[in-house]
């Protein structure tokens, strides 16, 4: 009895190793709470011994067991093997008498030999069968009805405990993914930092050499008192003017997202104060800002303070012409964290070009002024609070950017 299974001509039997293994419980130290259940299945079947088995391609591993030293066996001489695969619980008075068990080397053993056995599966979530859940015993006799009713319990336990070990290892994992990839997220904006500085230091100084060659150049007879070399010189001054201010902006996106001091911060009195720092360009629109009731999160607040400036100047620039901007700023929250919204009755931006004007240096085009930075600079700012920055149409026309922040960890509303 118990030919080897080759799981490569078996599909079923590839797709049970296949979820087997996402358990890692093979080769690995069994969870502590399976002792505890394998215990109490041999007091409640009053049996001598018991054990949780799982069988992999050709073998029996013992991960718990009471009354015997935890083993491995090989899958050929193991009787948990031939009861994986039966319709059902499996109840066996005296296994000398069955002929699945009659010839098992655990039968016909010169001492210790096994008489009475029973075993219910431990099925998977995926209904794969991962093994069984045992007790056995030297002696002829069987289970009660409730017995055998306890017996498919604890084996629906034994698979919870399983199920919770692997989720707790996932979770390790991911923890450690998560760990690793903030570490290599700061390493990289500390880097991106870095960089810009020295670009933006190498590139400045020689626009500031140009500036000031064009700035002499101006001021010398020949060219003050002729109209066409003036306007040349006028053109470099403001195409030195416009290359700093890129440089400058380059700089400031790089700077973005390094780390957090995130502070609980009153959401209103941030917004009042970012709409103060407007004013100007809000009455010279003019644009309208209303501000629904809003909470105290936790957050960075230079960097929302900035993400929310950023939002209203956008909101400004891009209204429809010959309209009054008007602005809404709310906030309300989920399960998962804060949604900061601003909504505009703007222009929009079209669907198919919402996600790449989330990219540096990336315009809608027209004669408003700007490098392309400030949608960007905003998603930024929110993976740097493990967010998300969303643009999508607002009820009739305009754009709608919300930011989702979520959440301290640890921390429930």
């Amino acid at each position: 009895m118990g030919e080897l299974v080759d799981a490569g001509d078996d599909p079923a039997e590839h797709r049970r190793l296949a979820v087997l293994e996402r358990y890692g419980i093979i080769g690995a130290p069994a969870p502590p709470d399976l002792d505890a259940i394998v215990r109490l299945t041999a007091r409640v079947c009053e049996a001598p011994q018991a054990a949780v088995n799982i069988i992999s391609a050709d073998q029996q591993h013992q991960i718990a067991a009471v009354g015997i030293a935890p083993s491995v066996c090989s899958r050929s001489d193991s009787m948990c093997a031939v009861s994986i695969t039966a319709p059902g619980q499996v109840l066996v008075p005296d296994a000398r008498q069955d002929p699945r068990f009659a010839a098992n080397p655990w039968v016909t053993a010169l001492t210790g030999a096994v008489r009475f056995y029973a075993a219910s599966q431990l099925h998977s979530p995926e209904g794969e069968t991962l093994g069984t859940l045992c007790v056995f015993a030297q002696e002829v006799r069987s289970l009660t009805e409730r017995q055998r009713r306890a017996l498919d319990d604890l084996a629906s336990l034994v698979v919870d405990v399983l199920d919770l070990h692997r989720h707790r290892q996932l979770l390790h994992h991911a923890l450690q993914a998560a760990d690793q990839v903030r570490t290599e997220l700061e390493r990289s904006n500390t880097a991106l930092e870095q960089f810009a500085g020295q670009v933006s230091h190498d590139l400045k100084n020689p626009l500031t050499g140009i500036t000031g060659h064009a700035g002499l150049l101006a001021e010398l007879p020949g060219v003050s008192g002729d109209t066409q070399a003036a306007a040349f010189v006028h053109r470099i001054e403001s195409a030195t003017y416009r290359m700093n201010r890129t440089i400058e902006a380059a700089l400031s996106l790089a700077r973005t997202g390094g780390r957090l001091h995130l502070t609980d911060t009153d959401l209103q009195v941030l917004v009042q104060e970012a709409v103060e720092d407007l004013r100007a360009e809000l009455t010279r629109a003019p644009a309208q800002v209303c501000l629904g009731m809003l909470p105290t999160v936790s957050c960075d607040s230079t960097q929302i303070r900035r993400l929310v400036q950023n939002l209203l100047a956008n909101a400004v620039k891009f209204r429809r012409p010959g309209r009054p901007a008007h602005i809404e700023v709310s906030c309300d929250n989920d399960a998962d964290g804060w949604n900061i919204r601003v909504t505009d009755n703007g222009v929009g931006i079209p669907p198919e070009q919402r996600r790449h004007v989330l990219e540096p240096f990336v315009r809608l085009g027209g004669d408003a002024p700007g490098f392309g930075i400030g949608l960007a600079t905003c998603m930024r700012i929110a993976v740097a609070h493990r967010g998300t920055l969303v643009i999508d149409e607002a009820t009739g026309g305009g754009t709608r950017v919300t930011c989702h922040l979520p959440y301290p960890p640890g921390t429930h509303t």
